[in-house]
């Protein structure tokens, strides 16, 4: 004959045992993504390079968290909110407006910040010291797989703009002087 405490005792704790599994179910998939602030970020006129050989937007799932490490000789701060985008790039004295989401304080170089995001949206991020540097996160529910979109950018595009007038300027002197020769 069995003690009818052990099998209540062994009921109960496999309930808070299978309780403990599906509360921590969530987190299982979490994961921590590495963003790097590249070295030369804070200069403007690297902003190009940079942003061809660094991803601007980074998809995460609910639940995961995102550690920056700033690889730059200079402080960066990784703000939730809009940059000052190509305002900030030609001089203006725009700062940004951070909304209040997340904020890292300055990260001082070669230190990291995290992050742990818990809701889904598309967030965008800048840096208050250099306003004109400007990321973003896509945050999804865990499972749900976001190809990623081409962005075209600010400095892409004017840089896009710079070589095609670069080129007709020089297409129209070239035919110029072959004009004078003749």
């Amino acid at each position: 004959m069995t003690n009818p405490y052990a099998r209540i005792g062994a009921v109960t704790g496999i309930f808070f045992l299978g309780l403990m599994t599906l509360l921590s179910v969530e987190n299982a998939y979490a994961k921590t993504v590495h963003i790097d602030i590249p070295f030369g970020d804070h200069d403007k006129n690297l902003r190009t390079v940079i942003e061809l050989y660094s991803q601007i937007n980074h998809n995460v799932d609910v639940g995961d968290t995102i550690s920056w490490l700033n690889d730059d000789q200079v402080s960066h701060t990784v703000t939730s909110g809009k940059g000052a985008g190509l305002s900030g790039f030609v001089g203006s004295s725009e700062q940004g407006k951070p909304d209040g989401y997340f904020s890292s304080g300055v990260i001082e170089s070669g230190k990291s910040w995290s992050f742990t995001f818990t809701k889904t949206g598309f967030f965008t991020y800048f840096c208050e010291i250099h306003p004109w540097i400007e990321r973003s996160i896509t945050v999804n529910e865990p499972g749900i797989d976001i190809t990623q979109e081409f962005r075209l950018t600010y400095t892409a595009l004017l840089t896009i703009v710079i070589v095609l007038v670069a080129s007709i300027a020089t297409i129209l002197l070239i035919k110029r002087v072959k004009n004078k020769k003749s």
